[in-house]
Order: structure tokens, then C-alpha cells, then sequence
């Protein structure tokens, strides 16, 4: 053989490999990566993988998850996660793929509670707002929390509002949340506003929703309402002799409960307390509120992680009414408070607001 026509055969053939060398596919994971740390039942979560890939345009994906569901398209860099119902640890998993080379890289989900919103985020908050100014506002350690005032001439209290949008939300179910006043804290029993007249009381609130086994007759309502502050013109007192749990004719603390029968007629009950425990707020102190119902149908209050009230006003109800099925959360009503003629407005601090159907917050 011809040793110039050898020697060009074999720069071929050495070329011929050098290109073939320089095409093979190489893949590696970086990281996968989600927004956020701890997540709430059955929110949408964002997933991603950023992945060095020699062809990143026909990179392949495949997402699985251990719970909850995947709500995207598969063969994409990103999906949407849908946590479940039940609070737990789960575990996404992707394998990445090019030519024949695969990465797979797996990360676990935290799942806490039912729901929760810490007012971390600049751009939306979970809950909706009536008449209230509201604004993102930082403590000096970073933590960032939610400052709401009432914007309204003719009201004495105005609400945020989180609409849980679950048919099957029921009891047992609490809800909780960081709050307390930055300034301006009411100190006097009733707020005037133009025309009108309220109690300077906070309240939480449950609006409940009716279901095919309550057969029409349900609870429609559950509130609890407290003065934050001692009134510098004491508490208000009970008429016609009507005296609290407690024995006393001034109240601080009252629940309310609301019925709603087969042909649509309301009954409301009230239960007055009369406690040295939800009275402790001042301004720029701030304290854990939670309201919760169990199993037994008991309504629970706890101030930072204290049992401070107990009753069985919710279920000497049903009882009476002979309601029969489970009671189911509409949406949760935090109600603030205007100043006295609208002015020195109270600047409301919230933080930290979870839900949870799996345990009785406190």
C-alpha cells in the first residue's frame, strides 16, 4: 500500500474520531429546586432542575412524586407540584436525560399544616382585604410581617378574609396567627364612626358553608371576639341580670355561635367570659392567637400556646337543633379596628397564619 496514501487514511480516520469524541453527550445535575421550604396541603408548587447538559434543546425530563400530584406536561425542565391533602414529608424525583446519558436527583417536601401564610413574599398575599390598607413591613432582624389599617369613614371594624375554596374542609379544625398593634392600641369599650357604633373588640371568625349531610340544618358561624386592651372605661356589663361563666356582670371575651335551620331561620347564641388572659395586648407586644374546634365539637382558645378558654357552647347547640353530619369551614375572618371618629387609626401587625385540620393549633 501506497505509505502517502496510508498516512492520509490514517489522519482520516483520526479526525473521524476526534468529531466523534468531541459530540458525546455529557449531563450532570446542579440542583433541584423549589419555591419555598415548607409547603401547605394541597398547594401549587413550583419545581425546576438546573442541569449542565452538552444538548440542554433535547435534554428529556421525567418528574414522579410519592404524594400529592404533578400538574404540568412531562419532558420540561419545570413542573408544577401539587401537595396532598395530608400533612407528611414526600419526595420529588426527575431523571434527566440526553442521548444515553441519565441524572436523576430527588428532593423531599415538607407539608405542615392545612394552610399557612407568613407574609414572606412582596408580591401577593393569600388573603383578601375589606376596606383595609395593608402594606409589607420589616423588623429590624428581617423578618417581615403584614401591617393592616381599617380605610373606611363609616365603619367601626373592617376584615381580612382567606377563602380555604375546599368543600370537604371540616372539623376538627384550627386556625392561628402572630398579631398585635404597632401603635394607636384601643383603650376605650366602643368605637364611633360617623353613624356608627362597635365594640373596640378583635375578632376571629369561621363563615361555615352547608353540606349534603347536615340535611339544611347547620352551623353557619363561629366567632370569637376579645377586648385586646382594658378599656380606660372598664368593661361593658350584661343586662336584665344576666351574668358570665365566670359569675361576673362585665365581660371581656365572647363567643358566638350561629344556626341555620331547615327553612332557613337563624339562631344565634352568645357565651361572655370574664378572663384575665386575651386582655394582655399593648402596643408593639405581640401574642399568638388560636381558635379551634375538635372532635368533641369543644371550642379551644390558646394565647401563646396557653389553653386560656374551653366550651361546649358549639355542641350544646348542635345538640339542641339535632343537627346532624360534620360542620364545614368556609373561610377565616380576622375583624380590625377603626379609631374613634376614624382617626388615630389602630396599625394592626399579623404574622405567621396557619391552619390545620390534622391538630389543634396552639
Amino acid at each position: 500500500m501506497n505509505m502517502k496514501y496510508l498516512y492520509n487514511l490514517l489522519i482520516l480516520f483520526a479526525a473521524i474520531g476526534f468529531v466523534s469524541c468531541g459530540e458525546e453527550e455529557t449531563l450532570s445535575i446542579d440542583s433541584l429546586n423549589a419555591d419555598g421550604n415548607e409547603f401547605y396541603c394541597n398547594q401549587k408548587v413550583k419545581v425546576w432542575m438546573c442541569v449542565n447538559s452538552s444538548d440542554l434543546w433535547h435534554t428529556e425530563y421525567q418528574w414522579s412524586c410519592d404524594g400529592g400530584t404533578l400538574t404540568q406536561p412531562q419532558g420540561l425542565n419545570e413542573m408544577t407540584w401539587k401537595a396532598p391533602s395530608v400533612p407528611g414529608t414526600y419526595r420529588i424525583t426527575c431523571e434527566a436525560s440526553v442521548g444515553g446519558k441519565k441524572e436523576v436527583r430527588s428532593r423531599s417536601m415538607y407539608v405542615s399544616s392545612y394552610f399557612f401564610e407568613k407574609f414572606e413574599k412582596s408580591s401577593q398575599t393569600a388573603f383578601s382585604f375589606q376596606n383595609a390598607k395593608n402594606s409589607l413591613k420589616k423588623e429590624s432582624n428581617g423578618n417581615q410581617y403584614l401591617m393592616v389599617t381599617v380605610n373606611s369613614s363609616t365603619e367601626p371594624t373592617r376584615y381580612i378574609r382567606h377563602a380555604f375554596g375546599d368543600n370537604e374542609l371540616q372539623t376538627p379544625f384550627s386556625t392561628r396567627i402572630k398579631m398585635g398593634f404597632d401603635k394607636n392600641i384601643p383603650t376605650t369599650q366602643q368605637i364611633k364612626v360617623g353613624s356608627k357604633t362597635g365594640n373596640a373588640v378583635l375578632e376571629f371568625r369561621w363563615n361555615m358553608r352547608s353540606d349534603l349531610s347536615n340535611n339544611n340544618s347547620y352551623i353557619n358561624q363561629i366567632r370569637l371576639l376579645w377586648y385586646p386592651h382594658i378599656p380606660t372605661d372598664g368593661y361593658p356589663s350584661l343586662s336584665g341580670g344576666a351574668q358570665t361563666v365566670e359569675g361576673t356582670t362585665d365581660w371581656n371575651i365572647q363567643l358566638t355561635i350561629q344556626h341555620t335551620d331547615a327553612n332557613g331561620k337563624k339562631t344565634t347564641v352568645n357565651e361572655y367570659h370574664n378572663l384575665n388572659t386575651l386582655n394582655i395586648f399593648k402596643n408593639k407586644e405581640y401574642h399568638t392567637v388560636s381558635l379551634g374546634v375538635d372532635e368533641g365539637e369543644n371550642m379551644l382558645v390558646y394565647i401563646d400556646g396557653n389553653s386560656v378558654l374551653q366550651s361546649s357552647v358549639i355542641k350544646n347547640l348542635r345538640a339542641s337543633k339535632g343537627c346532624e353530619g360534620g360542620m364545614f369551614i368556609n373561610n377565616w375572618e380576622i375583624y380590625q379596628l377603626n379609631g374613634v371618629g376614624a382617626r388615630n387609626l389602630p396599625e394592626l401587625y399579623l404574622d405567621d397564619a396557619y391552619a390545620s385540620n390534622s391538630e389543634i393549633l396552639k
